[in-house]
């Protein structure tokens, strides 16, 4: 299983073992409107939302190569699936865009840091010349991660939307 490690903290290629984990931990600790897009009335997890969520890691397996132009990685903790994060190609040329969600339980633990520091020194050794992320203005978790590595925020939305880009000083590595 191929892994990128951050002290405990890896990111992990989604097989189907992993996926099992992966979904298992979404429905266990993680609200179906944090993971999916809103498929069906309501917040609750649904056969709907669950089913998208494996497609939607299995269409992703190909990687940044592959039909979706985005790959996906499990964030593991300590050997347990904890969230995913993914890097997907934008309009703009070397420059990846970024998400992640968390387990409940993995959140305020330092793991969302470690997974986007993991997530920008793979899309770096990618050959990216940044990242993006959006996120909203309601979002401190995130947001904080996000100044941390230096990311330039800007307000979208009438100030409820967030977009993020860091972009790599080839002179320097921004990605550690």
């Amino acid at each position: 299983m191929a892994a990128e490690r951050t002290s405990s903290v890896a990111l992990v290629a989604v097989d189907d073992t992993v996926l099992a984990q992966l979904v298992r931990a979404a429905i266990t600790d993680a609200g179906a409107d944090e993971v999916t897009p809103p498929l069906t009335a309501g917040r609750a997890w649904t056969s709907a939302r669950v089913g998208w969520l494996r497609d939607f890691h299995r269409v992703r397996r190909p990687g940044l190569a592959g039909p979706t132009g985005e790959g996906t990685w499990a964030v593991v903790v300590d050997e347990l699936v904890v969230g995913s994060v993914r890097l997907k190609h934008t309009d703009e040329p070397g420059v990846l865009e970024t998400g992640i969600w968390l387990t409940r339980g993995a959140r305020g633990r330092g793991v969302g840091g470690a997974a986007t520091a993991a997530a920008l020194r793979q899309a770096a050794s990618l050959g990216a010349s940044g990242v993006r992320a959006d996120t909203t203005a309601a979002n401190a978790g995130a947001l904080a991660v996000l100044r941390r590595f230096g990311f330039h925020l800007t307000l979208s939305d009438g100030g409820q939307d967030v977009r993020a880009l860091l972009l790599f000083d080839p002179e320097r590595d921004r990605c550690k």
